[in-house]
């Protein structure tokens, strides 16, 4: 397995580890900020296994902006935070079991995800993008006419690039993101759509000099928010007003700076 799959990977087999992890762990039933000072400890999960978004440190732990941004929470409850690496298939359970009193993780704000917990106002956000080759021009969306485009298929760059109705676009769908980017690399189509920090890390730790991410075509932006229970309104609210003045503050934007080099993308954050 090469070193893309492995990149894009990671996230599945730290998440199963997760899931192992989290299965041992306390019950996490705090629900309000005095509860979860009264007991002096919260568990967060967190999105694990997405670099640049996060890293293992020299003693095993998992250490980046997700993990970084919890740790900040818990210090500002003044309690001690219980780390719980999940994945995208096991966030949600782990949540609603009770096993994290919260989730920081990579989540969009969805009206189906909001019928099932409460989302905070967004802490982040991610620009997807094409990659090609630097040759090749694409700062606008005639220059994809003909061309071929990988996307990992029934993802939501396969749902953009496939309503773009650009003459001749040809949409390549592959099972992963991993293999779709490998398609790039290998020569089978003309561009990608991907995770901008992301396929910018995998240039730059393959050595793929040949290619970039595209500055001037972005797809979409989409945000992050936390997630707690539907009955934790107070945490709720109180999360919504650490997000706000964590951002107003610059906290936000230097935490995401110290582990991907960029501002939070999509400019001020959106609050519903």
């Amino acid at each position: 397995m090469n070193l893309i799959h492995r990149l894009f990977r990671a996230a599945t087999v730290l998440g199963l580890l997760a899931a192992t992890t989290a299965g041992t762990a306390a019950i996490a039933s705090a629900q309000t900020p005095d509860d979860i000072t009264a007991k002096g400890r919260i568990a967060i999960g967190v999105l694990t296994g997405i670099p640049p978004y996060d890293t293992v440190d020299e003693k095993g732990n998992t250490a980046g902006f997700l993990v970084d941004l919890a740790q900040e929470v818990a210090k500002n409850l003044g309690v001690k935070v219980e780390i719980v690496p999940v994945n995208n298939a096991s966030r949600a359970a782990a949540l609603e079991s009770g096993r994290v009193d919260m989730l920081i993780a990579m989540m969009t704000a969805t009206p189906e995800r909001a019928r099932t917990f409460m989302m905070t106002n967004p802490y982040g956000a991610y620009e997807m993008r094409f990659i090609a080759a630097k040759s090749m021009p694409l700062s606008k969306l005639d220059e994809l006419t003909n061309k071929r485009v990988s996307v990992p298929k029934g993802s939501t760059q396969d749902v953009a690039v496939s309503a773009l109705g650009v003459k001749g676009l040809q949409v390549l769908r592959f099972e992963d993101d991993a293999l779709a980017f490998q398609a790039l690399v290998s020569g089978q189509v003309d561009a990608t759509a991907a995770v901008a920090a992301v396929a910018n890390d995998i240039i730059k730790k393959q050595n793929l000099n040949t290619l970039e991410v595209k500055p001037n075509l972005p797809l979409f932006t989409l945000y992050w928010s936390m997630a707690v229970r539907k009955d934790a309104f107070a945490l709720h609210q109180w999360l919504n007003n650490f997000i706000y003045y964590y951002e107003v503050t610059g906290q936000l934007d230097a935490l995401h700076k110290k582990w991907i080099g960029i501002p939070i993308p999509g400019g001020k954050l959106p609050t519903f």
